[in-house]
């Protein structure tokens, strides 16, 4: 279980920008990271990845902004 939720976390970080996720939500990155608990600056690490963030605070993200993630499984080569 834990081996799957580092291949989720990775392929999040790889492929979500979280500061379109941000303005799409017509949020400062002020507001957004006091909503989620989090100080403005470490949002902002986050946005440029200079932190990687944590799939929790991902999560928190999406759930401020009203928005959910939908879980494809693909189909693995044999």
């Amino acid at each position: 279980m834990e081996l799957k939720k580092i291949r989720i976390e990775l392929v999040l970080m790889n492929t979500i920008n979280i500061k379109e996720i941000r303005k799409s939500c017509n949020m400062t990155q002020e507001k957004i990271a006091k909503l989620i608990g989090i100080t403005q600056q470490q949002y902002s690490r986050y946005e440029t990845n200079t932190n990687k963030i944590p799939l929790e605070m991902f999560l928190k993200i999406l759930d401020v902004c009203n928005l959910n993630i939908k879980v494809e499984k693909r189909n693995q080569k044999k």
